[in-house]
């Protein structure tokens, strides 16, 4: 289903984009597919000897797809028409993929607006994904 794709990480932050997105829709005529990426974090459950709790990856999962559920009714579900959880060891690469594979008209996202040491470690998503998308990038920054 070709139309927009909404990107959120279940942050407040990433719910600045709702309302111009949701507008964004109406005009254009698009539907939105609100979807969210489940990170694999590779991690050892045993180390040095210690054993570490594994989280239920497939709880975890079900847990995003109820918020992801309320977030699209906070949204409006007369635009927001699906949700989806990926599952994906790489953020960006997993939303420029659906983006291409479902051949979606945009992508678009709010920034954190992270910079200096904290964009250094904790990286940008939207950059990567405004690097690597073929399909169009609409990004909400932050207010000044």
């Amino acid at each position: 289903m070709p139309g927009i794709v909404l990107t959120t990480d279940l942050s407040d932050e990433s719910k600045r984009a709702f309302a111009p997105v949701r507008e964004l829709a109406r005009r254009l005529g698009l539907g939105v597919t609100l979807v969210a990426v489940l990170e694999d974090l590779p991690f050892e459950p045993t180390g040095g000897g210690l054993m570490a709790t594994y989280p239920d990856r497939e709880q975890i999962k079900k847990d995003w797809e109820k918020a992801l559920a309320g977030l699209a009714d906070q949204f409006g579900r007369d635009v927001c028409k699906q949700t989806l959880v990926l599952d994906g060891s790489d953020v960006a690469r997993a939303i420029v993929d659906h983006a291409a594979a479902t051949k979606a008209d945009y992508i678009a996202m709010a920034t954190h607006g992270r910079s200096g040491l904290r964009r250094l470690l904790l990286g940008s998503v939207a950059e990567l994904v405004l690097r690597h998308s073929r399909v169009p990038v609409v990004l909400y920054p932050p207010a000044a």
